[in-house]
């Protein structure tokens, strides 16, 4: 295979630059390891779209910030183009006591001379009525309404269908094993064959100082630091409206409390180095998380979680702070660009893959604009967000919309086999595209009906589907062969 330009990695990322490159008349293939897009660091996001004005982190001289600062009013745009769902929320960082409010008033100046207007002081009284469940050892809130949530999944899978529609090849599980540098161009050997290019994209997320590494283009030292995130039943979707937030008591921990876009809360806590890969959660971590978690909404319990899960972001520099970012060329290897934003790699997508496009033409890639790109991609229908009238017209063309599948999410046959259609093979694949196993259950009751679907639609045998992709098989053997072996 030849190309011009090779991304390496399906994350949100890699999936911008993706689509930013489908604007032009260039020859683009990207490579994703994983059976499906966003299941590395993109899906282990708290889907928050913040600009960063509460942190002292974020400040004008670092490059991540200036990115993040320059997506903000590109994001619902974005996802407007690509039918995604976005939605603002709003943020309160709460307030205790005079020393946190004297913070607060420091953080509230620098932004406002930054130019992120709109953050307001409200008093208790005010946070009553806009969160009732809140502790009532808040006597304020700094509020910001310029915070949103999406979906970082959905939103890659969206950018990566826009970027197939005007001409971008695409190949999953395909994994890169080694680069060879030539003069005029790379050599890329992966898992599915050999791959010729004049420029590489490495947006491999926790790996992307590894394929770095390959041609000595790891000009740059990152460090994992990996994070807990809970996950709330639906029932309590409406407990608070707003991503609320306090100071931790403890250096490496943070107290976040957020709305979705399907209406579940998340919550995060517990921000430290671990060993890269290792993506386990405890009964102590959770109590950990919990905990903070009850000094926001005293009234949760561990009742209330119905999942979570781990998950690394790759910093420049853990010592000094989350203060910078990774997104340059190589200084060693001519048309090699690296990609790695950290946090919040999702609130900085839709500039950093403007910014990768200004890089790929200094490195000296011919760029002609491509009249037939199309910025619009249209998502299936959900079942569930529609109104009566418009199920039973959708039901009446196809007799699988009437057919629930997965009562918790009420997610339809119809939804599932249009999900196959636009490219999910793996029960995974399913479940981030139309949510059946998220709800309660967890997939406790809808496990063997979408299996059943996915084997009838790939038209293989059910032992051969897989949870996500390469050896991830759910079936190993039916019952009765084994009885029948065994006598």
């Amino acid at each position: 295979m030849e190309t011009e330009v090779l991304i390496i990695g399906g994350g949100v990322l890699g999936a911008v630059v993706a689509r930013e490159l489908s604007r032009y008349k260039v020859d683009v293939i990207l490579v994703e390891k994983e059976a499906d897009f966003g299941w590395g660091s993109t899906k282990t996001n708290m889907c928050i779209v913040c600009q960063g004005g509460d942190t002292l982190e974020f400040r004008p001289e670092y490059h991540r910030s200036k990115l993040v600062w320059t997506s903000m009013p590109l994001m619902e745009p974005l996802c407007q183009e690509i039918d995604v769902p976005f939605k603002r929320v709003g943020e309160l960082a709460l307030i205790r006591n005079n020393e946190e409010l004297s913070k607060f008033q420091k953080l509230k100046a620098r932004a406002e001379k930054l130019g992120m207007n709109g953050h307001q002081f409200i008093d208790q009284d005010t946070l009553r009525q806009m969160e009732p469940h809140v502790t009532r050892k808040a006597i304020g809130a700094l509020f910001d309404p310029n915070i949103a949530v999406v979906d970082p999944v959905r939103l890659t899978i969206a950018l990566i269908e826009n970027a197939i529609q005007n001409g971008v090849d695409v190949k999953r599980e395909t994994e890169v094993i080694e680069i060879d540098r030539g003069v005029n161009q790379f050599e890329v050997q992966t898992s599915r064959g050999t791959i010729q290019c004049r420029y590489i994209v490495n947006a491999a997320g926790t790996s992307v100082d590894k394929i770095a590494r390959f041609v000595d283009a790891d000009d740059f030292v990152l460090y994992p630091i990996r994070g807990y995130v809970g996950i709330l039943d639906k029932n309590l979707g409406d407990l608070v409206k707003h991503e609320i937030h306090m100071r931790p008591d403890e250096i490496g921990q943070m107290n976040i409390l957020t709305p979705s876009v399907h209406g579940n809360l998340f919550f995060g806590t517990t921000m430290q180095p671990a060993m890269r890969g290792d993506y386990s959660t405890t009964r102590k971590i959770a109590q950990i998380g919990l905990k903070n978690l009850q000094k926001i909404v005293p009234d949760l319990s561990e009742k209330d979680l119905i999942n979570a899960f781990a998950g690394f972001l790759m910093f420049r520099n853990w010592e000094v702070g989350w203060h910078e970012c990774v997104v340059q060329p190589s200084r060693k290897v001519p048309r090699f660009i690296n990609i790695c934003i950290g946090y919040p790699g999702v609130s900085a997508a839709p500039a950093t893959g403007r910014e990768v496009i200004e890089l790929l033409q200094r490195e000296g890639l011919k760029l002609e604009s491509n009249p037939k790109f199309n910025p619009t991609r249209k998502a299936p229908p959900v079942f569930n967000q529609l109104s009566e009238e418009k199920q039973r017209e959708l039901i009446s063309k196809d007799m699988r919309y009437g057919h629930v599948v997965c009562r918790c999410e009420t997610v339809t046959e119809g939804e599932i086999v249009a999900a196959i259609q636009r490219g999910a093979t793996t029960l995974d694949g399913i479940k981030f595209r139309t949510r059946a196993g998220m709800g309660r259950c967890q997939g406790g009751f809808c496990t063997p009906r979408v299996v059943k679907i996915l084997s009838r639609e790939l038209g293989v045998n059910e032992g051969k589907i897989t949870k996500k992709g390469w050896n991830s098989h759910l079936l190993l053997y039916k019952s009765k062969e084994l009885i029948e072996a065994q006598t």
